[in-house]
């Protein structure tokens, strides 16, 4: 399975995120953080798009070549349906896979 990966920046919302589409069932997986001056500048956020935030909801993460791997918590895990997400990336617009893994590198710090 190839899932659509995006980095996505908000002023008007106040955050960005790596944004991850399927687009044949849809589903998404997003990890936001408020823009620095937030008031949660300090953590990062998961979420489906239209589900509340869970903060802090990824144990773990790696890149295997084109594939990315995050181990959630139990909260997060019950939010996605798995313990681990991993999945295919082609990022879109101009990106490459190493943009997107340094923007998810840099937002779960």
């Amino acid at each position: 399975m190839t899932i659509r990966a995006s980095y996505e920046r908000h002023p008007d919302l106040g955050c960005e995120a790596v944004v991850f589409i399927d687009d044949e069932s849809l589903a998404c997986f997003q990890i936001q953080r408020d823009l620095t001056g937030g008031p949660r500048a300090d953590e990062y956020c998961v979420t489906t798009g239209a589900s509340a935030p869970i903060y802090g909801g990824i144990v773990e993460w790696r890149r295997v070549e084109d594939r990315l791997e995050f181990a959630l918590t139990r909260r997060a895990s019950r939010l996605f349906g798995d313990e681990v997400l991993s999945f295919e990336i082609s990022p879109v617009d101009e990106a490459t896979i190493d943009d997107i893994a340094a923007h998810v590198d840099r937002l779960l710090r």
